[in-house]
């Protein structure tokens, strides 16, 4: 499983890097690009789910959410060519991920450090996602291309920033509870013995 998550964060950070260097070849390719990552993104989650243990944080509805993605990007690329009509669609696919992140971000599954990096990342992809709808174009796949790299970043590597730091968190909780535990039993044995009850120094 540990395995599966450090691959996840080698490949998409890789990817984040290609897509930074050659970000104008990917924005000219837009359909093929983002059709393929949205794919990957249904699939990778599928894998997650066939593997039980291995749950990412943002697994929105489960199966059903990937099964979706997975046609969703498809759809692109068998179907759509016309440019603004991939970004329209890029554009509401990661509205949906980054309320399901919210979502996650809500009910306290992610560290609070890590929620409020993870809470402004989503911020910002949906107000600029809401600007990539009414204006479809070049200039704002680009700054949409920017987050992509950082979203990127943040999905392969939040969950194992979040389980490692929650198994620190419980280490140290374990071991303040066993000094709170320790010091009651020493407390304990420091207690004077009490006192003799006086049927028992009436003399016989």
């Amino acid at each position: 499983m540990k395995i599966f998550r450090i691959s996840n964060l080698f490949c998409f950070v890789i990817g984040a890097a290609l897509i930074f260097v050659f970000r104008d070849f990917f924005v000219d390719n837009l359909r093929w690009f983002i059709g393929g990552l949205i794919v990957l993104y249904g699939l990778l989650g599928v894998v997650g789910v066939i593997l039980e243990k291995v749950k990412p944080i943002y697994d929105g509805n489960g199966f059903t959410f990937f099964v979706v993605e997975i046609l969703i990007g498809l759809t692109i690329l068998i179907f759509v060519k016309e440019y603004s009509t991939v970004c329209i669609i890029w554009a509401v696919w990661s509205i949906l991920r980054e309320s399901v992140e919210l979502k996650e971000i809500v009910s306290g599954e992610l560290h609070p450090a890590l929620a409020v990096v993870s809470g402004i990342e989503s911020i910002a992809v949906i107000v600029l996602s809401i600007m990539l709808i009414t204006e479809p174009g070049h200039h704002h796949a680009i700054i949409h291309t920017y987050l992509l790299c950082v979203e990127l970043i943040l999905t392969s590597s939040l969950p194992i920033l979040n389980h490692y730091v929650l198994k620190k968190h419980g280490e140290e909780h374990s071991e303040i509870s066993n000094d709170e535990v320790q010091n009651q039993t020493e407390q304990v044995d420091q207690t004077p013995a009490a006192e003799e009850s006086p049927s028992e120094s009436i003399p016989q």
